[in-house]
C-alpha cells in the first residue's frame, strides 16, 4: 500500500463509505482538498474512485492497514463506518494511539456517541442531527446555500451575493478585515467557477461565494448578506 505524506494542502481521509462517508468525501473533494476513501466494500470504493484524491479497498479496524498508509499524516480522520460500533471504535482507539490529531467520528446512536466522546475523540457527529441543523441554518440564514463544518468549530459555507455586492470587488468589500473569513472559490452563474480570487475580482450578478472561516464569522458574514438582501426587497 502506498504511504501518504504530509502536503502543504490539508489532507483528509475517510475511513467507511456509506452514505455519510461518500458524501463527505466528495464534498470536500469538490473543495479541492486531497482525500483518501477507503472501505472494504470494493463496489463502495469504485463508486467513489473518481470523486476522491485516493481509493483504497481495505479493513481500517485492523492496525497494519492505517500503518500501510501512514495515518498519522493526515490533518483529519472521518471515521464514518455503518452500524459496526465494534469496528467504530477500535478504528478510533488506534488512530489515537497512532497520533492522529484530528479525528471525527459517526456515532449510529446515543451510546455509540457516549462512547466515542469518552474515549477522547475530537467531535462526534449524528447525521440526522447535523442535518437537521442544517436545515435549521438554511432557514435562519437565506442567503447560506451550502454549510459544512470541516472540524469543530470551523466550516466552509456557500453565500449567495447580495445586490449591493454586485460590481464591486472583493477588495472594495473587504471580507476577510471585517469578518475574518477568506473567499475560497466564486461559483458563476453560469457555472464559471473562480478558484483563485483576488482583492480585483469583481463580483457579478447571482454569484456565489464560497467561503471559510469560524462557525461564528461565517455566521456574521451571513446575517450581514441576509440584511443587505432584504433591503434590497424593500
Amino acid at each position: 500500500m502506498r504511504k501518504f505524506k504530509h502536503q502543504k494542502n490539508q489532507q483528509f481521509a475517510i475511513l467507511g463509505l456509506g452514505k455519510f462517508g461518500m458524501e463527505i468525501a466528495k464534498a470536500l473533494y469538490n473543495y479541492g482538498y486531497e482525500v483518501l476513501a477507503v472501505d472494504i466494500d470494493e463496489e463502495k470504493v469504485n463508486e467513489i474512485t473518481n470523486f476522491c484524491t485516493h481509493s483504497l479497498v481495505a479493513d481500517v479496524s485492523e492496525e497494519s492497514t492505517l500503518r500501510s498508509i501512514g495515518i498519522e499524516n493526515f490533518d483529519t480522520v472521518v471515521i464514518a463506518i455503518g452500524n459496526n460500533m465494534q469496528a467504530s471504535i477500535i478504528t478510533a482507539l488506534t488512530c489515537m494511539e497512532m497520533g492522529v490529531k484530528n479525528i471525527l467520528a459517526k456515532a449510529h446512536n446515543e451510546k455509540h456517541g457516549k462512547v466515542l466522546n469518552k474515549i477522547g475523540i475530537n467531535q462526534v457527529i449524528y447525521p440526522e442531527a447535523a442535518m437537521a441543523i442544517k436545515v435549521a441554518t438554511t432557514l435562519i440564514n437565506p442567503n447560506i446555500q451550502n454549510h459544512m463544518e470541516i472540524v469543530a468549530g470551523y466550516s466552509i459555507a456557500e453565500i449567495r451575493i447580495p445586490d449591493k455586492w454586485i460590481n464591486k470587488n472583493l477588495g472594495e468589500l473587504a471580507l476577510r478585515s471585517e469578518y475574518a473569513v477568506n473567499v475560497l472559490i466564486i461559483i458563476r452563474a453560469n457555472d464559471e467557477v473562480i478558484t483563485s480570487p483576488t482583492g480585483d475580482t469583481l463580483l457579478q450578478e447571482d454569484d456565489i461565494i464560497v467561503v471559510g472561516g469560524s462557525n461564528q464569522d461565517i455566521e456574521n458574514l451571513s446575517f450581514t448578506a441576509n440584511k443587505l438582501s432584504q433591503a434590497d426587497k424593500e
